[in-house]
This record gives structure tokens, sequence and C-alpha cells, in this order.
């Protein structure tokens, strides 16, 4: 895939890994728009890089989906690459959580890290399909495969994107349409999101991962296994157990 010329929709663009992979986009001279729930944070974003776009939009709210893709397609009037970035990890147990928070807490992330990629990609698609080359860019993680104790919903959830990225690209192939659908499978990585979380000696920073999913994508390649989650995608399929008893209490 030609990185120079394509028009961009980055997902949770405002900072971290989606702020880094709009940077890198424009750098290679695609268009770039980036959507957040922080006016102020999107403000700072389009100063640190010029010629973003951004638009303030809440994934977890309907309304706001359906808005996004309306800015689409009268801003950017096409699609050709959708990055679905934007995550929310919300760490708590089932048995020492309020039933009524538990519930609000896992409409947030499921509706945040699941159904808005997948809305996203329904309502834009018919604008990827026009473009010679366009891609679905859906980042994962390596809890997709071993899940952590503390976070079952966001696990749950990007597994859930990553068995829908799959499943999309069966589609996508036997309607013989240009559009790829790609998963991005990160490890730990230095985002506002990850704070006080992990060992930080283990954390790869945003840049560092829209340099290698860039690669990936320049290559063409339909799977993008970043740092560390190269080497756990390797264990998990030899020693599941193992890989399993890493990522349980991380």
């Amino acid at each position: 895939m030609n990185l120079a010329r394509q028009t961009v929709l980055v997902t949770g663009g405002s900072s971290g890994i989606g702020l880094a992979l709009a940077r890198a986009l424009r750098e290679r001279g695609s268009r770039v728009l980036v959507c957040g729930r922080d006016e102020a944070k999107l403000v700072e974003a389009a100063g640190l890089v010029p010629g973003l776009e951004t638009v303030r939009c809440v994934l977890g709210e309907e309304g706001d989906v359906d808005a996004l893709v309306e800015v689409v397609r009268t801003r950017l009037g096409g699609l050709s690459l959708l990055v679905n970035n934007a995550a929310v990890q919300l760490n708590y147990t089932f048995p020492n959580t309020d039933s009524e928070v538990a519930v609000t807490n896992i409409k947030q992330e499921v509706d945040i890290n699941l159904s808005a990629p997948i809305r996203l990609t329904a309502q834009l698609l018919p604008l990827l399909a026009e473009q010679p080359e366009s891609a679905v860019v859906n980042l994962t993680s390596g809890l997709a495969l071993a899940p952590k104790k503390s976070a079952a919903v966001y696990c749950a959830s990007k597994a859930g994107l990553r068995t829908f990225t799959k499943a999309l690209r069966y589609q996508l192939e036997e309607a013989k349409l240009n559009v790829r659908a790609v998963e991005v499978m990160l490890p730990l990585v230095d985002t506002p999101m990850t704070q006080g979380r992990g060992n930080p000696r283990l954390k790869l920073s945003p840049e560092r991962v829209a340099r290698e999913v860039l690669a990936g994508l320049a290559a063409d390649r339909i799977e993008i296994r970043v740092g560390g989650a190269k080497a756990f995608g390797w264990l998990y399929r030899l020693a599941p157990g193992l890989a399993e008893r890493l990522l349980r209490n991380t």
C-alpha cells in the first residue's frame, strides 16, 4: 500500500499510538483525520502535527459514530484507510464490583473497543470500496490470545475484534473488493491507558509501534505483530498453557 496518497481516519488519535500513527502518515503525505473525546487534546494534537484534521467524537455514543461517518463523507469526500485504534481498559474483578458499576463498565468497553470499530467498518465500507486500494486496520493485543484476570471485558473485546477482522477478511476476499482487513497485534505500549500498569522497561514507544505498523502496511501484510507480540504469538502456538500463565497476572 502506498502510504503517500491515502485519505485516513484514525480513531483515538489525539494521543498515544493514534497520534503517532497520524503523525507518521502525515509525514508520508497522506490526509489524516483523527477523532477523540477530549477537545483540548485534539487542539493540542493539531498543533503538534501540521495539517492534521480533527473532530470530537465519543465512540461509545451511537449518534457520535453516525456524525463521524458523515464528517468523513462530507469533509474528506472519501476514505482509503480506516484505523480502529481507540480503546479503553477498565481493570476490575466481577466478584468485587457492584453489579450496576460492572454493567456500566461493560457497556463502555464493549461499545468503544468492539461495537464502534464494527459499525464504522460497516458504514464506511462503501467509501473504502470506491478506492483502487484501501484497508481496515484493527488494533488488537496479545491479550486477545491469552487474557489477564484483571481486565476480562477488555480482553474479550480484543479477542472479538481479532475474530471479526479475520471473518471480514474472508468476506472481502469472496466479494473481490480492493479492501484489506488488517489486524495489528500489540504488546504493552507506553500510552496514557497503560500508565501505572505493567513493567515500564517492557513498554514500546508509540513511535516504534507506528513505524512497524506502517512498514507492515507498505508490505501489504494482513497480520502485523509488533515488538514482543511476534514472539508471544509463537509461544502461544507452541505452549499455550505457558503463554496464559505469563499474562494471567500482568
